[in-house]
């Protein structure tokens, strides 16, 4: 967030920005709600435990567990945890002093607007792969042939894939490189994902890196392999007690740097060390290295899965 938010803690954020996009929706959720409002008046104070939160504003903790958890998701407050007398405490602090969303979209933004490309691709047509067990597919009907079996990743069955994982291993794409001519600047993948355990586990981390053109963009660290609620777009068959959904991710790479779900994340890498133009595809890889931090595996969900309508999609501008 180092490039919204200024020494004075003002954030600045602007429609015209697509890398701005994801975060300016989930500060708009986050602020839908009115007790959440109340506890950034609150914490305009001081720091604030949870339990302090709920006195104050008469409401259960397991509300307040969830406001704030929006709140931090939108980054509109910090939250770590510090030793109590009965185990750590989540402290809670505001992140800002004053938001600023620039609306005003110029003619020459919508005209690049237009000149954006993009393409989806479905999760079972990866162009290479090397994966170990636990591993498996789905489509939307059934799982597909022998679960931890790595060699159905070579199946002509995985192009019905709406549901893929594996412990460690790669899988890659090559996204069509259709105008070499264009001189773009920016290119964005967004994809459904999180960890991989049996059955499931919210508070599951793996450290997932992110490759496109062989170019180690970032490693994401999914916090959990999430389920205990049926997917939006999960099938009936698949079983509630299996994983169900991720989360939505986006890694922008433009001339200013490396951003996930438009927070900057590094500059050390921007769009030309990508070398897009040249060649007739672009590749996205996701891995799990073998010395991993956090060895959690991997799920990648399509448009038959999980909570969001879309397999993996690419744009170009």
């Amino acid at each position: 967030m180092s490039d919204i938010i200024n020494s004075n803690k003002n954030i600045a954020l602007d429609i015209t920005k697509l890398s701005d996009h994801d975060l300016i929706c989930k500060i708009g959720r986050a602020l839908a709600v009115p007790d959440r409002l109340k506890i950034l008046l609150l914490l305009n104070r001081r720091a604030m435990n949870l339990l302090e939160i709920s006195r104050e504003l008469d409401l259960p903790v397991s509300s307040v567990y969830n406001h704030t958890k929006a709140l931090e998701e939108a980054q509109l407050i910090f939250v770590n945890y510090q030793p109590g007398p009965k185990g750590h405490t989540k402290m809670c602090s505001k992140m800002f002093s004053s938001l600023k969303i620039d609306m005003f979209t110029p003619d020459w933004v919508l005209e690049e607007t237009q000149k954006t490309v993009q393409h989806e691709l479905p999760i079972g047509l990866f162009s290479e792969c090397s994966v170990s067990a636990p591993c498996g597919m789905a489509s939307s009907e059934a799982i597909i042939e022998h679960v931890d079996d790595p060699r159905i990743f070579f199946s002509a069955s995985r192009t019905k894939a709406e549901l893929l994982w594996f412990s460690t291993g790669y899988v890659s794409y090559n996204f069509p490189n259709l105008y070499p001519e264009r001189d773009f600047s920016e290119v964005e993948f967004s994809f459904e994902i999180c960890s991989e355990t049996v059955y499931y586990r919210e508070k599951w981390p793996s450290d997932i890196t992110i490759l496109i053109n062989a170019k180690e963009v970032l490693t994401y660290t999914s916090p959990g392999d999430f389920g205990g609620r049926r997917g939006k777009y999960s099938p009936a068959y698949w079983n509630i007690n299996s994983t169900q959904f991720g989360l939505l991710k986006t890694v922008t790479v433009n001339r200013r740097g490396v951003y996930l779900d438009g927070v900057l994340q590094h500059a050390q890498l921007s769009f030309d060390d990508l070398k897009i133009g040249a060649d007739a595809c672009i590749r996205l890889t996701f891995l799990i290295k073998e010395d991993a931090r956090y060895h959690g595996g991997i799920n990648l969900f399509g448009k038959g899965f999980g909570d969001y309508p879309q397999a993996i999609v690419m744009s170009l501008k």
